[in-house]
C-alpha cells in the first residue's frame, strides 16, 4: 500500500516533476537562490529605510532595482529564443553573483550611502532583469510537456518555501550583523546555482526563432503575438494593473510596519514576508494539481477576487498580527493569479516565441510592483500608506471586471488551443 501511495504521489501530484534529473538539480539549487533573494530584498529595503526613513526612497530603490528590466527583459527574451538558453543562464548568474558580492563587501566596510545603494540596485536589476526571461524560458525545456504545469507549480512552491524560510533566517543575521551579511549569504547562493547550471542539459528544447531577422523584428513579433492572441492579451492586461497596483505593498512593507502597524521594520518586515511565503506555498501546491485549461482559468479568476478582497483588509487595519493573517491569504491569492496565469500562457504560447512572451510576463511581474511602489510611496508622504492602496484596489477591480466579462471568449480560445495540442 505504501509503495502504491508513493507511486501515485510521484505520477499524479506536482511531485511528478521530480522524476526528471535536470529539473531536480536546477530546482534544488534554485531553492537556495530563492531563499537568498529574500535575504537581498529584505536587506535592501531595510537599509534604504534606515538611511532615509522615506516612503518615497523605498519606491525609488525598488524602481532602481526593477526598472532596468523594462529595457533588458524583452531583449533577453529575444536572445533566449535565438541562442542557447543554458549558456545564457550561466553568464547571467555569474554577473548577479559578482554584483551582490561587491555590494556585500562595501556594505560591511561601511562605504554605502543611499546613492551608492541605488547604483547597486540598478546593476543588480540589470542582471536580474536579464535572468528572469531566460529562467522562465528554460523551465519547459527541463521536463516533458505533460509535466509542465507540475514543473511550474513546483518551482513556485520551492521558490516560495524559500520566501517563507528566507526571511526567518535573514532576520537574526540582519539584526546581529546587518545588511552586509545578508548580501554576502545571497552571493554564496548564486555561486551554488552557477555550479548547478554546468551539470544539467536541456531535454525538451524549443525550436529556435527564425534566423536572419533583426532584433527589432523579433521583438515586434513577440509583442504582436501577445496583442493579437484572444486569451493571452486579457491575462496580460490584468497582469499589467495587478502587478503595478496590487503587489506594490510588498516593496512598502518597512513603511507599513513602522507607520501603520507600529512594529519595528527589522522584525516586522521579516514576519510579513514569511507570512506571504506561507500563503504562496499553499497557492503553488493547489494550482500545481490542475491540468485542464478551463479549471486553471476558474482558479485564476477566484484568485483575482481574493487578491482584491484581502489587500483591502490588509491596508485597512492597524493591527499588526491581523495584517500578518491577511498577508497569508493575500499572498495565496496573488500567487494563485501568477501561477495559474503563467501555466496558461506557457501551455498556450508557441515554442519559438516562448522567450519573448515570457520576458514580457516576467517584466510585468518584476518591474510592475516597483513602479507601483514609487507612485504609492510618493503619495504616502501626503496621504499615508493606506488610502493610496485602497484607490489602487478600486482601479484593479474595474480592470478585473472588464476581463471577467470576457471569460467565455477566453475559455473558448484556451480550449481550442488545448484540443489542438492533444491532436498533434
Amino acid at each position: 500500500m505504501r509503495r502504491a501511495f508513493i507511486e501515485t504521489l510521484m505520477t499524479k501530484s506536482t511531485l511528478r516533476a521530480f522524476r526528471h534529473r535536470n529539473f531536480v538539480i536546477v530546482e534544488l539549487a534554485s531553492w537556495l537562490t530563492g531563499a537568498g533573494v529574500w535575504f537581498y530584498r529584505i536587506g535592501l529595503t531595510v537599509m534604504a529605510w534606515e538611511l532615509t526613513h522615506s516612503g518615497w526612497w523605498l519606491g525609488v530603490i525598488a524602481l532602481a532595482e526593477a526598472a532596468p528590466g523594462i529595457l533588458i527583459s524583452p531583449i533577453a527574451g529575444a536572445l533566449a529564443d535565438r541562442h542557447d538558453r543554458l549558456v545564457l543562464a550561466r553568464y547571467v548568474q555569474f554577473c548577479i553573483m559578482m554584483v551582490t558580492a561587491v555590494l556585500a563587501v562595501l556594505t560591511l566596510l561601511g562605504l554605502v550611502d543611499i546613492w551608492l545603494l541605488m547604483v547597486f540596485a540598478i546593476l543588480h536589476g540589470l542582471a536580474a532583469g536579464f535572468w528572469q526571461p531566460v529562467r522562465m524560458a528554460i523551465a519547459p525545456n527541463l521536463v516533458p510537456r505533460e509535466d509542465l504545469s507540475a514543473a511550474i507549480a513546483l518551482h513556485s512552491t520551492l521558490f516560495n518555501l524559500g520566501r517563507f524560510l528566507g526571511p526567518a533566517l535573514a532576520a537574526p543575521i540582519l539584526a546581529i550583523w546587518g545588511p552586509g551579511a545578508v548580501f554576502a549569504v545571497n552571493a554564496a547562493t548564486y555561486l551554488i546555482f552557477l555550479v548547478a547550471l554546468y551539470v544539467v542539459k536541456l531535454v525538451n528544447p524549443d525550436r529556435r526563432a527564425t534566423k536572419g531577422l533583426s532584433m527589432a523584428t523579433h521583438l515586434k513579433e513577440g509583442l504582436g503575438y501577445v496583442a493579437r492572441h484572444p486569451a493571452i492579451k486579457y491575462l496580460f492586461l490584468n497582469m499589467l494593473f495587478a502587478s503595478i497596483l496590487l503587489r506594490a505593498y510588498m516593496e512598502l512593507l518597512p513603511g507599513f510596519s513602522e507607520t501603520v502597524f507600529g512594529y519595528d521594520p527589522k522584525e516586522g518586515v521579516a514576519i510579513l514576508v514569511s507570512a506571504a511565503g506561507l500563503g504562496a506555498i499553499i497557492a503553488s501546491i493547489s494550482i500545481g494539481n490542475l491540468t485542464r485549461m478551463a479549471t486553471l482559468l476558474q482558479a485564476y479568476f477566484i484568485s483575482v477576487c481574493g487578491s482584491l478582497f484581502f489587500l483591502t483588509l490588509f491596508v485597512s487595519t492597524s493591527n499588526f498580527w491581523f495584517a500578518v493573517g491577511c498577508a497569508v491569504f493575500l499572498s495565496t491569492s496573488q500567487v494563485g493569479v501568477n501561477v495559474a496565469g503563467q501555466v496558461i500562457v506557457q501551455g498556450t504560447v508557441e515554442g519559438q516565441l516562448r522567450g519573448r512572451v515570457m520576458s514580457l510576463w516576467g517584466l510585468l511581474n518584476r518591474s510592475g510592483p516597483a513602479v507601483g511602489a514609487l507612485v504609492l510611496g510618493g503619495l504616502s508622504s501626503y496621504a499615508g500608506f493606506q488610502w493610496p492602496s485602497l484607490v489602487a484596489v478600486a482601479i484593479c477591480g474595474v480592470v478585473a471586471a472588464f476581463v471577467f466579462a470576457r471569460r467565455d471568449a477566453i475559455r473558448h480560445a484556451l480550449t481550442e488551443s488545448e484540443e489542438a495540442d492533444r491532436s498533434t
